[in-house]
């Protein structure tokens, strides 16, 4: 076959079925549809296989009858969760092939530069999250809005001596894994098919709803709409972060950073 008939054979087919801006508005929205619905399962999964794993440590706390409302469990509870989020990430990882879907520069002497760099980062992030915490609850007062109270803050309230184990959790549990499943794995496969903002927005979306059945149990569902935005506003900040050092350490210790200094300043109020 010639190089004529095979161009000629090609334009047939094209002619035939041409791939026209309706076909490709479709196959855009599908992929944005697909990858909003992996994201959305991801973080689901998290609490789901979190629920899963609490069933034995809950029969085990029955049998010594230990409330999982006291210290003790709200610590393993929150612990086991940091440990859930992290396992559902990784076994995406696994299984779909997204090995690079996490983005962690360890620190490394021979790059002293690098580590400043990022330890500005997590200093200032820290800071602005604050300072976004602050603003935030200011502007919902203006707009009547109260954001709602999270549950293991209500439990803090009654017993101060959870803020020790929570002050540690923040780093060990909290931090890296609602990091790692909301920035590194919901926000990193957005941001495989969205833009970079969009990416962070959503997942930000996300992690705020992912707050409403604490709230719920910790102050009501009239806590609901200001918890959620600030939640929102907060996941914006840790996402901008992620996006712009490329370090999941960054926003892990940002937000370990930002919850230990509230059990700090719950801990001392209560005092």
């Amino acid at each position: 076959m010639s190089d004529q008939e095979i161009h000629t054979g090609w334009r047939q087919i094209t002619d035939d079925h041409p791939m026209t801006s309706e076909h490709v508005g479709s196959d855009t929205t599908a992929n944005y549809l697909l990858a909003l619905s992996v994201a959305v399962g991801l973080a689901a999964g998290g609490f789901l296989v979190s629920n899963f794993l609490s069933l034995p440590l809950l029969a085990l706390f029955s049998f010594f009858e230990i409330s999982f409302q006291s210290t003790i469990g709200y610590a393993a509870s929150t612990l086991l969760q940091g440990i859930a989020f992290v396992l559902v990430v990784v076994v995406y990882m696994r299984y779909t092939n997204h090995s690079d879907l996490l983005n962690i520069r360890r620190p490394s002497m021979s790059n002293p530069e690098r580590i400043l760099r990022d330890l500005g980062w997590v200093i200032g992030g820290s800071i602005l999250l604050l300072v976004a915490s602050q603003a935030v609850g200011m502007a919902l007062q203006q707009f009547g809005l109260a954001p709602g109270t999270n549950r293991i803050v209500s439990a803090v309230r009654q017993d101060p001596t959870l803020a020790l184990y929570l002050i540690v959790l923040s780093f060990v549990a909290t931090g890296p894994g609602e990091e790692t499943l909301f920035r590194g794995g919901v926000q990193g496969i957005l941001r495989g098919t969205f833009s970079p903002v969009s990416a962070v927005v959503l997942s930000s979306a996300l992690f705020g709803f992912a707050h409403v059945t604490a709230v719920v149990t910790g102050s009501g569902a009239s806590g609901i709409p200001g918890y959620v935005i600030s939640a929102f506003v907060l996941g914006l900040v840790l996402g901008g972060l992620y996006e712009h050092t490329n370090n999941l350490l960054v926003p892990v210790l940002v937000h370990g950073a930002y919850n230990a200094i509230l059990f700090i300043q719950l801990a001392i109020g209560l005092v």
